[in-house]
């Protein structure tokens, strides 16, 4: 191999906040997964659909703040019929930007046709935390127990309440 395709062994890699070695990651995501899935179950922080358990943005965040990492509004947009919102997440130890998300909430979904204006956006940025936790870290949420990978938040209220949408 020449020196542009040569494979060069990471020392460390970075857990949120956490520097782990490549081989302990597992175990470290482990280790933090346990006490994550267990208060998750305990404060019920989680939505039961069709049998299933979606973990809720207060589950995520916890799991943030366990690696060191919060997330941030960046934006908000209003859209004709609700409100867009993204994201970022954060090492708290630098400020560095290790993940983003983004999300809609809108009037036309029947759960918030009759919502104030503040809740839909509310929502909307509530969505987007969820969004971007999971697409970093839906990996250690699976090792925190039977949990779905997918926020809670995203799921259509129509299946939260049990009704079947076509």
């Amino acid at each position: 191999m020449d020196e542009q395709t040569a494979i060069v062994p990471v020392p460390e890699a970075r857990l949120g906040a956490l520097i782990v070695e490549p081989e302990h990651m597992i175990e470290r995501a482990t280790a933090i997964a346990r006490p994550l899935g267990k208060m998750i179950l305990d404060r019920k922080l989680y939505t039961e659909i069709q049998g299933k358990k979606f973990v809720r943005v207060e589950g995520w965040s916890t799991l943030g703040a366990m690696l060191g990492v919060l997330p941030r509004e960046l934006e908000v947009k209003r859209l004709e019929d609700g409100y867009e919102a993204t994201v970022e997440l954060i090492r708290a130890s630098d400020g560095l930007v290790i993940g983003r998300g983004s999300a809609i909430c809108l009037k036309s979904e029947k759960r918030w046709a009759k919502a104030d204006e503040y809740a839909v956006r509310s929502m909307a940025i509530t969505r987007a935390t969820g969004k971007a936790f999971r697409l970093g870290f839906s990996w250690v949420i699976k090792l925190a127990g039977d949990y779905e990978p997918t926020p809670a938040e995203e799921m259509q209220q129509e299946v939260i309440e049990g009704e079947i949408v076509e």
